[in-house]
C-alpha cells in the first residue's frame, strides 16, 4: 500500500509540473509570441451589392473602345462611395473583365461638398498617368462622384493642389470637371430606340 501511494503521489506532482500555471497579475506578451487577430483586409473591391453606384471600365469588346458601366457599392457617403472606387472592382468583376485607371496605391485625403461642387482630393499616384488612362481615370472620379445627391461637377485636387485635367477631348482645364466633359465613355443603360417603321402602299 505505500508503495503504491508514493507512486501515486509521484505521478501526481509529475501532472502538476506539466500543467500551465495561471499568471496572478497582468504580463506583457513577448514580440515572437504575438499573433494578428485582426482579418487581414481583403484584397480588391467590396461586395457588389446596395445603392450606391461606382464606375468601373467594362470588358471590351472587339473593335470598340472599353465604356465605364456602373457596379453596385454598399456606400452612401462621398468618402464611402470614393474609397470604394479606389478599392477597384471584386474578385467577381475581375473575373468579368472589369478594372480601373486609377493606380493602386491612390488614397482619399478628403472629399467635400461646396454647392453643387465635391472637392476630391487624392494622394500624388493619380499624377502616374496620362493619355487615355488619365482621361478614364478622371472619368471614373467624376461618374462616381455625381451619383451623389446634388453633385453636378467635381473638383479634383493632388495633395490639396489644384491641378489642370483633360477632359475627354483631351483639352487641358482647370474648371471643376462635370460628366459633360467625357461624352461617349459610358455605357448606356437605355435601350436602343426602335426602328422607324417602313411606310406600306396601304399605309
Amino acid at each position: 500500500m505505500r508503495r503504491r501511494a508514493l507512486l501515486l503521489l509521484g505521478l501526481c506532482v509529475l501532472v502538476s509540473a506539466c500543467g500551465i500555471s495561471e499568471d496572478t497579475k497582468p504580463r506583457d506578451i513577448p514580440d515572437p509570441e504575438k499573433q494578428d487577430l485582426g482579418g487581414a483586409a481583403t484584397p480588391g473591391g467590396g461586395v457588389a451589392t446596395g445603392e450606391g453606384r461606382i464606375y468601373l471600365i467594362g470588358p471590351a469588346t472587339t473593335g470598340q473602345t472599353p465604356l465605364l458601366q456602373p457596379v453596385a457599392r454598399s456606400a452612401v457617403t462621398a468618402t464611402e462611395l470614393l474609397n470604394s472606387l479606389l478599392s477597384g472592382p471584386n474578385d467577381t468583376e475581375v473575373s468579368q473583365q472589369y478594372r480601373t485607371a486609377i493606380p493602386t496605391g491612390t488614397r482619399l485625403r478628403a472629399a467635400t461638398v461646396q454647392g453643387a461642387t465635391l472637392r476630391v482630393n487624392m494622394t500624388e499616384e493619380l499624377l502616374q498617368l496620362s493619355g487615355s488612362d488619365l482621361v478614364d481615370a478622371l472619368a471614373q472620379i467624376v461618374f462616381t462622384s455625381s451619383e451623389l445627391d446634388g453633385v453636378q461637377q467635381v473638383k479634383v485636387l493632388v495633395n490639396g493642389a489644384e491641378q489642370q485635367w483633360p477632359a475627354g477631348n483631351g483639352t487641358l482645364q482647370s474648371a471643376p470637371l462635370t460628366v459633360y466633359d467625357f461624352p461617349g465613355r459610358v455605357s448606356s443603360a437605355q435601350p436602343a430606340y426602335p426602328a422607324v417603321p417602313t411606310p406600306t402602299d396601304g399605309g
